[in-house]
């Protein structure tokens, strides 16, 4: 059988500029009928149909124009093993998904009896962000900053937008706190990374508006010392459920944490 070039547009869901660009570099060149009309053959649906498989698996133009040209047992082995490969780091990916998915969701578990305004010692282990250079981002662009660090660690981490969100915060006995935004990631594995040290870390939940960040930064303080603690780091506060997860702000859960000094 013989097909037109919309026909073929059609079957496989691609555009004519498509099939024009394949024939313009050799990849699939169709035979001229009247008016100098393309017409396909079914050998030319057979390099589609390669083209078609290959493509899901990332292989480049390039290489499956050799592939078609040049195709042998031993050729077709190669590729097979290629697409092992590819399938083996996209299930990687989908576990990493998947682990962190799970995660996101026994926080939520956690997190949604939150007793607002209970003051508590935790233990922590070693935890890891990626951090904003910028150390004095106020309060209304903390969201535009968190956007600019992913833009900027996107391709070196993926699935960083599946990650919890936070600020370090300073000037917190002043009349504006400033930030400095992080995400957190699973381990060191970047140049980059900034540790959040295991130890005991004094905590803080509140549930609403960022506004109520001044008041609990205060009661926090007060808890340290009223039980005779000391302070060992940069206060910091994370975004448990932000209007990532919900647009109604009182159902915000933010945590505030500082690390206490070990006592000897």
């Amino acid at each position: 059988m013989n097909w037109k070039i919309n026909e073929i547009a059609n079957l496989y869901d691609i555009s004519a500029h498509t099939l024009r660009y394949y024939e313009e570099i050799n990849l699939v060149v169709p035979r001229r009928g009247e008016n100098n009309y393309r017409i396909y053959t079914d050998e030319n649906l057979q390099q589609l149909n390669i083209i078609r498989d290959l493509r899901k698996f990332n292989i480049p133009l390039e290489e499956i124009k050799d592939y078609l040209e040049k195709r042998t047992v031993e050729k077709t082995l190669n590729l097979l093993k290629k697409q092992q490969l590819f399938i083996e780091q996209e299930l990687a990916a989908l576990q990493e998904m998947q682990h962190i998915v799970e995660e996101r969701i026994d926080v939520f578990t956690q997190t949604v009896p939150c007793a607002e305004g209970v003051c508590q010692l935790i233990e922590c282990p070693d935890r890891y962000v990626i951090a904003s250079i910028d150390k004095d981002i106020d309060s209304e662009h903390v969201d535009l900053s968190l956007k600019e660090l992913y833009k900027k660690y996107e391709n070196n981490l993926p699935h960083l937008e599946q990650h919890m969100i936070g600020s370090f915060l300073y000037n917190t006995e002043g009349n504006s706190i400033s930030h400095r935004v992080f995400y957190f990631i699973e381990n060191a594995s970047d140049s980059h990374t900034t540790i959040l040290p295991k130890g005991k870390y004094a905590a803080i939940c509140y549930k609403g508006s960022y506004k109520k960040t001044e008041q609990y930064i205060v009661k926090l303080k007060e808890y340290i010392i009223d039980n005779k603690l000391e302070m060992d780091g940069d206060l910091f506060e994370t975004y448990i459920i932000d209007f990532h997860e919900t647009h109604i702000a009182d159902e915000y859960v933010t945590r505030i944490e500082v690390k206490i000094k070990e006592t000897t």
